[in-house]
């Protein structure tokens, strides 16, 4: 909203948009959220809050009657959700209605799926690896995340595969590698999957976002060229979701430059570890300050900075625990937090000036 605003003030001191377009601009580019956008949210809001509610509803009445309900019980009355949850989405498939709540549909019986096998491995005491349980259910839901394309349901397939991941690499007993190696080859491995999970991301919703501010100008009656198309959809926002998986990124590729901080290992893990970590960095600058300006991704790409020349610095510092290295640590992190700050403030306020620029040339050209 704070880009949308500025670009407004700049055309209008370009003299490009007049005061009486100004309003209607505004509202446009929802600067201001209107009454009917506050409606639309809070009954999104409230539906899946809602459908959320009654699945985890069902399953803690069923841990709360746990002694009263006997195994048919049970298996009665998570099945019949389950089958209930299916009918009612292919009914409405049929008459193709009510996307949003057929996806939730789906996000439901994916849910009680995964309560399923729970109820499973308990009731018969099957002995199976907490691993098992979340690879099943993600392949179980597989054909449902594909069919329902819904944000929210990938978010959970995405969150089931790292937890498989994050448990099985616990207890497996890789041969091919070293001991001392094992902590930085899981974490190498969940950075990489995290990575080309947020790369699929950005391929599978970078298309499907767009700019308002061309249609603005049909709108408000300016001509645009094709330049300053391509401005406003270098510059449009990405999907929640994609700052979801961005994080995730975030977290295990920063977490995998920093792992040998911990753990003395070779020096050559230690290299490939740093190497990849710089890699990545250079993808987000790549990604986000050339080819696109987002500014949340950049933020995530200065906090891994900072923590990773934090930790690094820290452990030459502090093999004494002298209050000196302690003094030090905190100056530098006030340091690199305002440059930071000062270089994220600096790169919003270019690329605000050279989407005006490019708007103004456009219709000089013109």
């Amino acid at each position: 909203m704070s880009h949308a605003r500025r670009t407004i003030e700049q055309l209008l001191q370009q003299d490009i948009l007049s005061l009486k377009n100004a309003e209607a601009a505004a509202t446009h580019l929802e600067v201001y959220p209107s009454k009917r956008r506050w409606l639309d949210f809070f009954d999104k809001a409230l539906l899946i809050i809602g459908a959320v509610a009654l699945v985890l509803s069902l399953v803690f009445f069923i841990a709360y009657n746990w002694q009263n309900l006997g195994k048919i019980g049970k298996f009665a009355l998570v099945e019949g959700a389950l089958v209930i949850t299916i009918a009612l989405y292919v009914a409405l498939s049929f008459r193709r209605q009510f996307q949003l709540i057929r996806q939730l549909l789906l996000l439901i019986a994916s849910i009680i799926t995964g309560s399923l096998l729970a109820l499973f491995g308990q009731v018969y005491q099957t002995g199976a690896d907490t691993w098992q349980l979340f690879f099943a259910w993600a392949i179980l839901i597989t054909p449902w995340v594909v069919i329902a394309r819904f944000p929210a349901l990938w978010l959970l397939w995405l969150g089931l595969i790292n937890a498989f991941l994050l448990l099985y690499l616990d207890v497996a007993n890789l041969q091919f590698i070293k001991y001392s190696l094992q902590n930085i080859s899981q974490v190498a491995v969940l950075a990489l999957f995290n990575f080309i999970a947020f790369y699929s991301w950005l391929i599978g919703f970078d298309n499907k976002t767009s700019s308002s501010i061309p249609y603005l100008f049909h709108r408000i009656n300016v001509k645009k060229s094709t330049a300053q198309i391509n401005s406003a959809q270098t510059n449009s926002s990405l999907h929640w979701s994609t700052y979801v998986v961005g994080l995730l990124s975030t977290f295990f590729m920063t977490y995998l430059a920093i792992v040998t901080v911990f753990d003395n290992g070779n020096i050559w893990a230690t290299l490939i570890a740093t190497i990849v970590w710089l890699g990545w960095c250079g993808f987000m600058l790549w990604q986000f300050y050339q080819r696109r300006l987002d500014l949340l991704m950049l933020t995530y790409l200065s906090f891994s900075i900072i923590i990773m020349v934090m930790f690094w610095v820290g452990k030459w510092l502090l093999d004494d625990f002298e209050g000196g290295g302690f003094l030090l640590l905190a100056l530098l992190l006030v340091g690199m937090s305002s440059a930071a700050v000062v270089w994220l403030r600096k790169v919003a306020y270019i690329n605000n000036d050279d989407t005006t620029s490019s708007i103004v040339k456009g219709d000089s050209d013109e």
